[in-house]
């Protein structure tokens, strides 16, 4: 049945209304089966006495023979009323290919002037040899629009011999991209070129091309096997050819190889811009939006997110509307529906993208759903969810973990899913979700019974997964045999936590997540879950756990980081499938239970409270990846480190110590070589020999060390190092960055150095960092010299740093500010260091008494020559005035351009 439902999710769209509801009394009966089995495992894991167990069959029993009935009724109904058949699935490429016509172009398009640019700088460079661009975005966001303007463009046209437009889509077969292509590039008739085989339009192609200086767009690719296939036909003849190539999935850009290769990625527009859009093709006759529609017409605008198809829409739609205040707020409350409705085309575009999914991602991108809009959830929780869920199977070789991250990937890199946060190693922390693809996993959700939001007292519905995103709920009857999936988005757990609502209704679920909910306390119900996989209590005010949660045998995650929990009670040997224990909290560690050594899949602790007891257990966890442990003796922390080194698979390390009198003994350490970061706090005093081996290490922060020695001399030899942090951990007065030295850092960050007195960087130290914080070291009194060597620094961040130290930034400013143009080129890396804010929100900091301004500003060859000196000048009496302020890019530029009126 499961295939069967499968299957059809892959025509999804395309079926009569019969048909529709087949599939929906099929995937009722699906669920009710999936309860079945779920219902007797809770009975073997129970352990019943022998009539117990006879009651519990009896009633399985009988719910199969009630499911075989409703299948057979299912199947006799079908045949009885077959189903009308839909109109032709072609006419949804024809649709396509009308929409990808380069004959159907779009002049009033608004925002895509630098894309455009960037493409245009790429197919007319002047570079003889063929090369490839791929332009990369969500369905909606303006590809294949940008591509046109681009295939358009004058000089285009007269740059290139001949040139083909190819829309591929998911639907079109190798031949019939072959076939296009020798009809634009070769001009052979579509007669002739349709009786050819698809060898036949190889060779053609190969032999007919050379000398001819060509482009080619592939529109709507798909297919990541399709350039193996199209490279074999292009001729490497050094005639300066090109190939543009629009879409989705960034695979498919990567799979381009063997020539040079750009890709670029199209962002969702800025609202300034959508808003330009949606004016002008709301109001046709001057673009220009009434006074008294102004503020409906940014609601509408903002409910688009950026999707210029969705602008488009809107924007069209509102063109035949009324121009009354009454009728655009009738309009405004069904915007999202109007916008999802087949007649617009932009759920039909985002549709195809989760069509395309293989089947295993298609409940993964689902349970985004359930999140609220505009919030972002991290990469570790939204695996853990899928893993809980049972979306993720077990594969050869890999952990769950493994490969739930790489769908993740392939959500990311399908355009599916947004990358929020991420580390300076580039790995991502955080995700989102655009609005209308949130639309889209809603009302999939919904129709499906995958899961509902709940903004009413009461919902009544057969969802599997409820997102509660009101105050006041209640639990109806039809809850109680299908729900799966509680997720609290508000202040109502507890009203969900009264025991007789857990005993009921929660039986059969697997995820309750209440994170930062207002809880106070867990009713001990919660250990008959003997499904739950995730108890997620982050951030609520617990202060205490029930013995019972001890009955909770899949367990796989539990997490109450940010409580008021100050040690774990029950005895937790029992969680024998518990993967993650996370309980960090500021200030205080949790103290655990004998038993650890039992949980032999345990991946994640951290939080974790020192004892002999426990640092002797850790050495039985061969399979974590992430320990953090605090409050660590110096009679302990001998046997831990005997303990770590049996963690071959430890990539995660933090090691608090009790005190910072004595010193953190770790000499006997050996970490494992997948060790990627590191922390440790408290007093080594000097560095560990073992330092110089962690070649894997990305991320270190060392704290309260006591160093008395130069650490950068070690440190700097570390090849993959990304990111380091010096807090309180030297006591000497010179720190010297050698040459050469940290090839990777992208991070540095000092604090609290208070002997410090003189940094020396030298040239060719740190060529990729990027931002640069020192804080709080009184006694540096001196801009480390060599500052502006690092020509790839972005942001130079100051606190707490002494008067005497900003007077010679400011003195470095001036300098730099007097020098001629013939010693610009050497002095840019220097405007970087002291001006640049790198395109951040804020993009030009003012310190007491000196001054960060953004580079726009220095570019300007007046200000870079004759007013620069001035500029800085008058952001100094700006600062006495506004002590520790911050300069926007808007003040930085007003101020610039009023500059003989300011001073």
């Amino acid at each position: 049945m499961q295939i069967f439902l499968h299957e059809m999710e892959a025509c999804s769209g395309d079926r009569a209304v019969a048909t529709e509801a087949w599939v929906h009394q099929m995937r009722d009966i699906v669920l009710d089966s999936e309860d079945v089995f779920d219902v007797c495992e809770a009975s073997q894991v129970r352990g019943c006495s022998i009539l117990g167990n006879l009651r519990a069959w009896g009633k399985v029993g009988a719910r199969i023979r009630r499911i075989r009935n409703q299948l057979s009724n299912v199947s006799r109904r079908r045949l009885e009323y077959p189903p009308v058949p839909p109109a032709n699935s072609s006419d949804d490429w024809i649709r396509g290919l009308l929409a990808s016509s380069p004959l159907v172009h779009d002049k009033d398009t608004v925002g895509m002037d630098i894309d455009q640019d960037t493409l245009l700088h790429h197919i007319l460079d002047g570079e003889s040899e063929l090369s490839v661009m791929s332009l990369v975005g969500m369905g909606g966001v303006g590809k294949t629009t940008l591509a046109k303007k681009v295939y358009n463009h004058p000089d285009v046209k007269r740059h290139f011999d001949r040139s083909s437009w190819v829309y591929v889509s998911n639907m079109m077969e190798l031949r019939g991209v072959l076939r296009e292509m020798a009809k634009g590039l070769m001009r052979i008739p579509s007669a002739e070129a349709s009786s050819l085989s698809e060898g036949q339009l190889q060779e053609l192609l190969l032999s007919g091309l050379g000398g001819i200086r060509f482009l080619l767009v592939l529109d709507d690719v798909w297919d990541r096997g399709l350039w193996d296939v199209i490279k074999l036909v292009l001729p490497k003849n050094d005639s300066g050819s090109r190939v543009l190539v629009t879409t989705r999935n960034i695979v498919v850009a990567e799979s381009v190889v063997d020539v040079r290769s750009d890709v670029h990625r199209l962002q969702p527009m800025t609202f300034q811009d959508s808003y330009n859009l949606f004016c002008k093709k709301a109001f046709l006759k001057d673009g220009i939006c009434p006074d008294d529609l102004k503020e409906m017409a940014e609601d509408i605008v903002r409910k688009c997110a950026g999707l210029p198809l969705a602008i488009v829409a809107a924007g069209s739609m509102m063109s035949r509307k009324e121009k009354t205040d009454t009728r655009w707020k009738s309009v405004l409350e069904s915007i999202q529906k109007d916008l999802n409705n087949g007649d617009t085309g932009v759920q039909q575009a985002l549709l195809l993208s989760y069509k395309d999914l293989p089947h295993p991602l298609k409940p993964c991108f689902l349970l985004l759903s359930v999140i609220p809009y505009d919030s972002e959830v991290s990469r570790k929780k939204l695996v853990r969810l899928w893993i809980a869920e049972g979306f993720v199977k077990e594969k050869n070789n890999e952990t769950l973990e493994t490969t739930a991250e790489k769908y993740l990937m392939e959500l990311i890199n399908r355009s599916m899913i947004e990358v929020a946060v991420a580390s300076s190693s580039g790995r991502v922390k955080a995700c989102r979700v655009h609005d209308l693809l949130h639309d889209l996993a809603i009302s999939l959700s919904e129709n499906g019974n995958f899961s509902v939001i709940c903004h009413d007292k009461c919902a009544s519905t057969s969802s599997r997964r409820i997102s509660l995103q009101t105050s006041h709920f209640s639990f109806c009857k039809e809850h109680k045999k299908r729900l799966r999936s509680v997720f609290m988005f508000s202040s109502s757990s507890p009203c969900i936590l009264k025991s007789n609502i857990v005993a009921k209704s929660f039986e059969l679920v697997r995820i309750l997540d209440l994170e930062d909910g207002n809880v106070l306390k867990l009713p001990k119900e919660i250990g008959g879950l003997l499904h739950l996989r995730y108890l997620g209590l982050r951030g609520t005010k617990l202060k205490k756990l029930p013995r019972t949660l001890q009955k909770l045998y899949h367990l796989q995650t539990l997490d109450i980081r940010k409580t008021q929990i100050n040690k774990i009670v029950f005895q937790i040997k029992c969680l024998r499938n518990l993967r993650n224990l996370e309980m960090r909290k500021d200030g205080q560690s949790i103290s655990v239970p004998m038993g650890l050594a039992q949980l032999d899949k345990l991946q994640v602790i951290t939080g974790l409270q020192a004892s002999a007891a426990v640092v002797h257990e850790i050495a039985s966890l061969t399979q974590l990846q992430k320990l953090s442990i605090e409050d660590l003796s110096n009679e302990d922390t001998e046997k831990l480190c005997t303990s770590v080194n049996n963690l071959k698979e430890l990539s995660y390390l933090s090691i608090f110590a009790s005190d910072g009198i004595r010193p953190l003994d770790v000499a006997t350490l050996k970490p494992s070589s997948c060790l990627q970061k590191l922390h440790l706090a408290g007093s080594l005093q000097t560095l560990p020999d073992w330092f110089g081996q962690l070649h894997s290490l990305t991320k270190l922060r060392l704290s309260f060390s006591k160093l008395k020695e130069d650490p950068l001399s070690v440190l700097a030899q570390l090849p993959n190092l990304l990111f380091l942090q010096l807090n309180k951990a030297y006591e000497g007065k010179v720190m010297r960055s050698c040459c050469p030295g940290f090839p990777k850092l992208k991070i540095f960050i000092i604090t609290e150095l208070e002997e410090l007195e003189e940094w020396d960087v030298d040239e060719g130290s740190m060529p990729c960092v990027l931002e640069m914080w020192i804080m709080l070291c009184e006694n540096l009194v001196t801009v480390p010299t060599g500052l502006q060597s690092l020509a790839t620094l972005q942001r130079l961040r100051l606190v707490g740093m002494p008067n005497s130290f900003i007077g010679r930034l400011g003195e470095l400013v001036t300098r730099i500010a007097t020098c001629s143009l013939s010693d610009k080129p050497v002095l840019l890396s220097a405007w970087r260091v002291i001006f640049d804010a790198a395109n951040a929100e804020v993009e030009a900091l003012a310190c007491k008494g000196g001054v960060m301004l953004a580079m726009e500003w220095v570019r300007k060859p007046a200000i870079l020559e004759s007013d620069c000196v001035a500029v800085v000048q008058y952001i100094k009496e700006a600062s006495k005035v506004r002590p520790a302020c911050f300069f926007t890019i808007q003040e930085a530029r007003s101020s610039a351009e009023s500059l003989p009126s300011l001073l």
